[in-house]
């Protein structure tokens, strides 16, 4: 199995599988993929049943195959185990959905599957972060008009304050910790701004005062989900985060079900406040160790 390495010409091999495929997860969306394509260490594989994608330096380990045809799942399976075993590789596959790990069950497969709780991904109604509606939501609504009654600001489409959002991205990691983790996604957030034409990406900027005080970057996944890859604002400015989340729906997520805020990575302070927002529900992911059953794909191909 040749693997490759992701560039902008890819995202027409990953549309081919995913397109078709609807999926409110961010480990498939193509943007989420490139942007962390070097920090992760991220390559494919595509033929004609379907496509395999690896992450990892130290401990590479593949996603569940995207399969064109739930038919030929037992084949794509079959050929990422002997690449598994053929390279020395730990019999084990990351960031499976319920989904995945019910197609392996079905395919005769015998496995450990171990929730990955710090990357399960927090899912939100839009309707409901669009209104913060309820008692849950109260407060955020309160933060909402404390910000738009004491500030005097002007939204941008993306597309129109690009060099903006880059400036006030730079001006971020400069205030942070300058972890190599930050550097790689400022220098991601910048590829996405100089190559949206490339992506399927909207968002706004917030302008205060004449500058840029916040910007978000979403995807819109499909006609159920829209995927947040990018939230940055002034944390000084009160109310500043929960305008823009509310402004961006309001602005592209017109019919669309849910918005996916992506995972928090076990890191508490982004736990509370995804937590805070009240998801509908968590995308669940698992990290499976395969432990045998691989007789029965290849009796599954010969049926």
């Amino acid at each position: 199995m040749e693997l490759n390495d992701l560039d902008l010409a890819s995202r027409a091999v990953f549309n081919g599988y995913l397109k078709p495929f609807r999926y409110i997860a961010s480990t498939y969306s193509f943007t989420n993929l490139y942007l962390w394509r070097r920090m992760q260490n991220i390559r494919f594989h595509a033929d004609a049943d379907a496509l395999y994608i690896v992450k990892g330096r130290k401990d590479p380990t593949f996603l569940p195959p995207v399969v064109k045809d739930s038919g030929n799942a037992s084949r794509s399976y079959s050929k990422l185990i002997s690449h598994l075993l053929e390279n020395g590789m730990p019999l084990r596959i990351r960031d499976a959905r319920a989904e995945d790990v019910e197609l392996m069950l079905s395919l005769g497969l015998e496995f450990e599957a171990t929730e990955d709780i710090d990357n399960n991904e927090y899912v939100y109604l839009v309707e409901k972060l669009r209104t913060f509606s309820g008692k849950k939501l109260h407060s955020k609504k309160n933060h909402y008009n404390n910000f738009i009654k004491n500030y005097e600001f002007e939204t941008k489409p993306l597309e129109d304050s690009r060099e903006e959002a880059k400036e006030f991205a730079r001006k971020w990691f400069s205030e942070s910790s300058q972890s190599e983790s930050l550097l790689e996604e400022l220098n991601g957030i910048i590829e996405l701004l100089d190559n949206m034409e490339h992506f399927d990406i909207v968002g706004l900027s917030v302008f205060i005062d004449g500058h840029c005080h916040g910007f978000t970057i979403m995807e819109i996944l499909n006609s159920d989900c829209i995927l947040n890859h990018i939230e940055k604002a002034d944390q000084s400015i009160n109310g500043l985060y929960t305008f823009i989340i509310k402004t961006v729906l309001d602005s592209y997520g017109e019919g669309i079900r849910y918005t996916n805020r992506e995972q928090d990575l076990g890191i508490p302070g982004l736990r509370k406040s995804k937590q805070s927002l009240h998801p509908e529900f968590m995308e669940k992911k698992f990290l499976v160790n395969l432990t045998g059953g691989f007789d029965n794909l290849k009796d599954m191909q010969s049926t």
